[in-house]
């Protein structure tokens, strides 16, 4: 019994061991291994945050049809490829729908045919027959929906997600949207913080990561561009969030608008042309690479994006910006 280690004389006993209060620096080694993350499949998406890693919580926001549902359908659909199994909160869309957007995004455009609505001029888009069997065993025990008929309380739904997390394996989870989530409380920022603090402990106390999708406030204004002090909420939500990344259509934009005019110059500096892009993606907090903007094409069909290609090579960027700064701070 004298020889045991303290550790072992409790284990022996049946009791835990209470964790220490500090670490001496040198009773743990330098860890060289990269940490645990899913990628996005938007290759500059992932080289600015350097992808999603464990025990993080990534904010999407945007103005309404943006794109976040359909972003966040490409995430779920790229983190099951990777191996990965999901769980998605779908506050907003009915199951059927979701999967019908979900497997378009799977296809190639020669596997969605038109299906007329009766004798009208509208026509309604599905995978078809020959395609469904092989989405359905790619799909069927990865990807895990929450019942929208349940209570959505935050309790119940991370009750949910440790349960798919424990019985499954689930390690990426989907939240859309933080405001399906019911609250009850008179003082809602108050609430929305101690939502916020539960799915943070979950994530790092679970090693998982999850995704949340925040609307922004609403402002007097029409702005294009969204700050991380316009995602609706308490600051609480923002401050507990590994990345925060905004989507912003440009094709509803007005070429003269001022707003517009400035996005373009930011693309340009980023080696994107606005006029060849249908949606941007701006990285605006993030704790891997660095914030920037990234330039994304859409499909209508199949319902997805993909990345515009830059106009110049990073190492262009690179020097422009170095003459552009040499530029501005000469005195002459």
């Amino acid at each position: 019994m004298q020889d045991l280690t303290q550790e072992e004389k409790l284990k022996l006993l049946g009791k835990k061991p209470e964790p220490p209060l500090y670490y001496k620096f040198g009773d743990y080694k330098y860890n060289t291994n990269s940490k645990e993350r899913v990628l996005s499949g938007i290759n500059r998406l992932d080289e600015l945050t350097k992808g999603f890693e464990m025990g993080c919580i990534t904010i999407w926001t945007g103005l309404t049809n943006a794109g976040k549902t359909t972003v966040m359908t490409m995430i779920t659909k790229q983190t099951i490829e990777q191996g990965e199994k999901v769980f998605y909160f779908n506050g907003e869309q009915t199951k059927d729908d979701f999967k019908n957007n979900l497997y378009k995004q799977s296809v190639e455009k020669g596997h969605i045919q038109g299906k007329r609505y009766k004798k009208t001029q509208i026509v309604d888009w599905f995978v078809e027959d020959s395609e469904i069997e092989k989405l359905d065993k790619m799909y069927s025990d990865s990807l895990f929906v929450y019942n929208n008929e349940m209570k959505r309380t935050i309790d119940m739904i991370l009750h949910a997600m440790e349960e798919v997390r424990v019985k499954y394996g689930v390690r990426v989870f989907m939240l859309d949207n933080f405001m399906q989530i019911d609250t009850s409380s008179s003082d809602e920022y108050r609430e929305q913080k101690e939502i916020m603090e539960k799915l943070r402990t979950f994530a790092v106390n679970k090693n998982v990561h999850i995704h949340l999708v925040c609307h922004p406030r609403k402002t007097e204004k029409f702005q294009t561009r969204i700050t991380i002090y316009d995602v609706l909420g308490s600051s609480n939500l923002v401050n507990k969030a590994y990345n925060v990344i905004s989507i912003i259509r440009t094709d509803n934009l007005a070429e003269d608008d001022s707003e517009y005019k400035r996005l373009a110059k930011y693309m340009a500096s980023e080696g994107y042309d606005i006029t060849q892009a249908s949606s941007v993606l701006e990285v605006l907090k993030t704790k891997g690479e660095k914030c920037g903007l990234v330039g994304l094409i859409y499909d209508p069909l199949t319902k997805t994006y993909k990345q515009l290609q830059r106009t110049m090579t990073e190492k262009e960027i690179q020097e422009q910006m170095t003459i552009q700064n040499n530029v501005d701070t000469c005195p002459f």
